[in-house]
């Protein structure tokens, strides 16, 4: 085996030398890497230092510059320009010193504002890269780095503009501040400024709207509601969603205890603390349209935000007329005036623009926030069937050619209360084989379920939808009797419809916006036409003779005008409605008991309360007050009207019927609804001879003539099936 052949030293030598020269190569360049970036981050230093100088040669000094006017006070006028309401904002601004703001109430703010406010020098560097991280994480801005000596500085010296530029001013005014002003004297002035919703700004005025006590008093559960309130205001806003503000004053309660500055034990008995607020509005300038006031400034803040509303300096100039508001106040007053009296709703809409003329939600105000023109859902009752008769007419149906047989109807109905649907009139009156105007002028129960079941429940939703209301609505039968909820705001702009000539208006309060700039956003109003002209005039001529010789026969005595209507009552008494128009004005009235949806009706005045007795009167009270001494025309005849086609309903009985009967059910109730009836549907009836009944009496203003009780039957006078032949037209379909 031959020994190993060994490296020559020569070799070795090479190579060595090799690696001698290579190694200076490497270093080289790693020497030449680490010099451009420290240059590079010189010149990015630079850059930012420079950048930063720019923009802050020209701030203001933060302790003698005058500060930025904070808010403009809003005026809401009515269409007139008459001054209705002033939104305030800085105006309703309590300055008070640091001394008087208790530590529990800086606590819980920093707690939740600005965790790292006593550490960071007006810039939380890291707080923003948590935030971002945040953000990141969750797809949105959940968090904000914002600190809140930045927060003083941008309501107080930069602006609200949304810019990079006007972010960094921000940061280097909070930088400087801090150089400045102690952490306690930032604090205050940021408690002293912030916006905490409901108009109230300032920690003070917060309190004393809120809590109805300076802000010295405050407890510790108290002073986390206020401090969870300035993130978002009108979402935390406790006399709006209180279980919100409760989820938001615990969440505060908690982060103060995981921060140390409340025991966990203290944080879990504060929890338990009720909210202590009041409903009493910050203001009480919005009276005698506080109720319409409120429903502006809701819609102003969805589109322009609760700061632009409240300290934005608008001017907002309204739908509402205020005569006719006052009207509809007097009319509801002079009508209903004791204590225990049912509450009252009127709301009236322009049927040529959908402006809302006149709102009152309410008697009180400052006892009851909630507005029942528009926030409250009720039964409409026999209000409710025009929809119906719409549909019916829309397909055809001559009201005075088409019949139906007036009589207790026991339908079998899976979903029905026994799985039978028992329809009744209002009175258990019956008159046997009937037209439909003699049934609308009736307000017929049974004749109008049956012409339901004939043209389906969807079509009468659709109808329904068509024309104004908005509310959700199943297509039961029972639809047509009124047992779907609906407010008062959506019944007068339906009806508003047919005054139209059947050309639907969305309903508008505001008619512009002037801005401080001088800039206006003007709304526009759209008709979109959902019911032929002659669907419409042949309606309004039916309803028109409702209030002579129907069941709001007694409107004469209240308003000599051009008056179109129904009314409605619910069962046992406990929704009474009128719905009226005339080509100028449209007009919805609701009677009840707005925290009692099951409070009969049954003595009010001595009388029990239908849509007859005292919605009738209500409505004419307010026509003739905001109507008086204007000329109002009468319904328009279209020169097309409609074409007559032959009704062949499933429960029609279009045959002949000389002699209407009348019958009275053993045991018969109005009842409920449920789904789309079986095909197998019976009718039982137990012949009896009606005892004579007696109609509601009109309110005590009330004279002759009276009005027919809702739901009850009746025939129409001599001659007037002739006038409305004549009126109506006949034209058959070939």
């Amino acid at each position: 085996m031959s020994a190993p052949t060994r490296t020559s030293p020569v070799r070795n030598t090479r190579r060595q030398r090799k690696r001698r020269r290579a190694k200076p190569s490497r270093a080289r360049w790693i020497w030449l890497a680490v010099f451009l970036l420290v240059l590079l981050l010189i010149i990015v230093a630079a850059g930012l230092a420079g950048t930063i100088f720019a923009l802050s040669r020209n701030l203001p000094n933060l302790e003698s510059a005058e500060r930025m006017r904070l808010a403009q006070n809003s005026v809401i006028y009515d269409r007139n320009g008459r001054q209705i309401a002033v939104l305030h904002g800085a105006m309703n601004r309590q300055v008070v010193a640091s001394s008087r703001i208790p530590q529990v109430m800086k606590d819980a703010t920093v707690a939740i504002e600005d965790k790292r406010f006593y550490e960071h020098h007006g810039v939380d560097f890291l707080g923003i890269a948590r935030a971002a991280i945040a953000d990141v994480r969750a797809g949105e801005v959940v968090q904000g780095g914002s600190t809140l000596t930045a927060q003083f500085v941008k309501n107080a010296y930069v602006g609200g503009e949304q810019t990079v530029t006007r972010k960094l001013r921000e940061a280097v005014l909070a930088w400087q501040l801090e150089d400045k002003w102690s952490k306690d004297k930032i604090l205050s002035e940021y408690l002293n400024t912030v916006y905490y919703g409901s108009g109230a700004y300032g920690v003070q005025t917060a309190s004393m709207v809120y809590l109805h006590k300076p802000v010295w008093r405050v407890t510790l559960p108290e002073a986390a509601l206020l401090a969870g309130l300035p993130r978002f205001p009108s979402d935390y806003d406790p006399t709006v969603d209180p279980m919100q503000a409760r989820q938001r004053r615990n969440l505060v309660l908690d982060e103060m205890a995981a921060q140390g500055y409340i025991t966990p034990a203290r944080a879990a008995r504060a929890k338990k603390a009720s909210l202590g607020v009041f409903d009493d509005p910050p203001k009480t300038e919005r009276d005698p349209a506080a109720y319409f006031v409120d429903y502006v400034t809701r819609q102003l803040i969805d589109k322009y935000g609760a700061r632009q509303v409240y300290e934005g300096g608008l001017r907002i100039y309204t739908s509402i007329d205020m005569h006719m508001q006052e009207s509809a106040i007097a009319s509801i007053n002079s009508t209903l005036n004791l204590p225990d009296d049912p509450a009252a709703a009127i709301v009236a809409v322009d049927p040529q623009t959908g402006y809302i003329r006149a709102m009152v939600g309410g008697s009180n105000w400052k006892k009851q926030k909630f507005n029942l023109a528009w926030q409250s859902r009720r039964q409409p009752g026999s209000a409710a069937k025009p929809f119906a008769l719409v549909t019916a007419v829309e397909e055809g149906a001559d009201p005075t050619q088409t019949f139906y047989v007036s009589r207790p109807l026991h339908i079998p109905m899976p979903g029905a209360p026994g799985g039978v649907w028992n329809v009744a009139t209002y009175d258990h009156t019956y008159n046997g084989r009937m037209s439909l105007l003699q049934a609308t002028l009736a307000s017929d129960n049974t004749v109008f379920a049956q012409l339901c079941l004939d043209i389906g429940p969807k079509k009468v939703v659709k109808t329904a939808h068509n024309m104004g209301i908005t509310s959700p609505l199943d297509p039961v039968p029972s639809i047509v009797l009124g047992t779907e909820v609906v407010n008062p705001l959506e019944m007068a702009d339906a009806y508003a419809t047919l005054a139209s000539g059947g050309i639907h208006h969305d309903p508008v309060a505001v008619e512009k916006v002037v801005f401080p700039s001088g800039r206006v956003d003007r709304t526009k109003t759209k008709g979109e036409r959902v019911i032929s002209p002659g669907t419409a005039y042949v309606i309004s001529k039916i309803l028109e003779e409702n209030c002579v010789a129907g069941t709001a026969a007694g409107m004469s005595a209240y308003y000599p005008g051009i008056a179109a209507g129904k009314t409605g009552t619910t069962d046992n008494y406990v929704d009474a409605w009128f719905c009226g128009y005339n080509p100028r004005l449209a007009a919805a009235v609701w009677m009840g008991y707005p925290k009692n949806f099951a409070r009969p009706m049954t003595s009010v005045h001595g009388q029990t309360v239908a849509g007859a007795t005292f919605c009738v009167p209500m409505w004419g009270k307010f026509m003739k007050g905001a109507l008086g001494g204007v000329a109002v025309p009468e319904f328009a005849k279209p020169k097309v009207m409609p074409v007559w086609k032959p009704w062949k309903g499933k429960y029609s009985r279009n045959g002949p019927s000389p002699h209407p009967s009348k019958t009275k059910p053993a045991n018969g109730q109005g009842g409920g609804g449920g789904p789309t009836p079986t095909p197998t549907v019976t009718f039982t009836a137990t012949p009896k001879p009606s005892p004579t009944k007696t109609t509601p009496k009109p309110s005590p203003t009330a004279t002759t003539p009276k009005p027919v009780a809702d739901g009850a039957a009746t025939l129409e006078p001599a001659g007037l099936w002739a006038l409305l032949r004549r009126e109506l037209g006949v034209y058959q379909a070939p």
